[in-house]
């Protein structure tokens, strides 16, 4: 197993409000998410700095070859430049008042060319990062491989990549097609074999040919029928889950994957010590014992019952207590 290309295979965590949230973007700006969500994630657990400029505020720097291939540079600036216009919007409650606040802003708002380079710098609004990362109780977050995500073709594609991965746990998932409707923004006047022929089917092939270790097959069901004397309607996208993990095969990349990825995201940039600690549970007789923790962990954060943070910190005690590991860039 080759350990640089574990790192570049980096596995991002996005909340579930973007996941389904309800909005319309572009295959080239969905990568542009994706590379602030790595910058952004770094910066939280610590693997990374978030820089900012001589106002203060943050910013990311994108090369436009992981957004939309060598040589089209000028396309990737229009793409980020259009997404200035893309509005979210999210509530919270102020920790004084208590009073109920709706927040909407755009997640860009400034893009600064770097003329004679590759790459654009992105100032993003402050208050995107609660939108973008906030994944506590009651909201629950999505992981999802960088290196798929940034490689399906389809912006719904990617989309529902994500959706997938966010049922990862599961077998089935139901999905209201009215709430499909409005999640992907599809006009009434398209008709469910639209959403079948364009959408769900293109995906299926794209993501099923994919590296992605999760794919699904799909039906257009009548889960709530009408007693109107008219020929059912389908109302429901019933999405069946498959993976790695259920179909065996590759049970044992899953599990190596898993570990290395959450070593990846809890020691940092300490690459010796990643790969000491991954080696050392490798050829120890308790590697099944601390993937099946790992599995437990992902649901829980997913669920929005457990914190990165909190999972970081149980990864750290493990590696110190049963390994008399620690890494450089921690305190313990």
């Amino acid at each position: 197993m080759c350990m640089k290309d574990k790192i570049k295979d980096l596995m991002l965590l996005q909340a579930n409000n973007v996941t389904f949230g309800q909005y319309s973007i572009t295959e080239w700006q969905d990568n542009v998410l994706t590379l602030i969500y790595e910058q952004l994630q770094k910066h939280m657990t610590n693997n990374g700095d978030i820089a900012v400029d001589l106002f203060g505020q943050p910013y990311v720097t994108i090369c436009c070859d992981e957004v939309g291939g060598k040589n089209h540079k000028s396309y990737v600036l229009k793409e980020v430049k259009d997404m200035r216009k893309k509005d979210f919007s999210f509530r919270w409650k102020h920790p004084k008042s208590n009073r109920e606040i709706e927040t909407t802003g755009s997640i860009i708002t400034t893009v600064h060319n770097e003329v004679g380079t590759n790459c654009i710098r992105i100032n993003f609004n402050p208050w995107a990062i609660p939108f973008l990362l906030y994944y506590g109780k009651g909201v629950g977050g999505t992981f999802f491989s960088k290196s798929v995500a940034l490689s399906l073709r389809g912006d719904a594609t990617k989309r529902l990549y994500k959706i997938i991965c966010s049922q990862a746990s599961n077998t089935e998932y139901y999905y209201p097609i009215s709430q499909f409707r409005k999640d992907f923004e599809i006009g009434g006047e398209l008709d469910n074999y639209y959403i079948k022929k364009n959408i769900l089917e293109k995906a299926k092939v794209r993501i099923k040919e994919s590296d992605s270790s999760i794919w699904f097959d799909y039906e257009l069901i009548t889960r709530y029928p009408k007693n109107n004397g008219r020929k059912p309607k389908a109302d429901t996208i019933l999405f069946k889950i498959k993976n790695t993990k259920a179909t065996g095969g590759s049970g044992q990349r899953q599990r190596n994957d898993t570990i290395y990825r959450w070593l990846t995201i809890a020691m940092g940039r300490d690459h010796q010590g990643i790969d000491k600690a991954f080696t050392a549970i490798l050829e120890s007789d308790r590697t099944d014992d601390f993937y099946n923790r790992l599995c437990y962990w992902d649901d829980q954060i997913s669920n929005g019952e457990k914190t990165m943070n909190h999972v970081i910190n149980s990864i750290l005690k493990i590696l110190r207590d049963d390994y008399n590991i620690i890494p450089h860039n921690t305190t313990e």
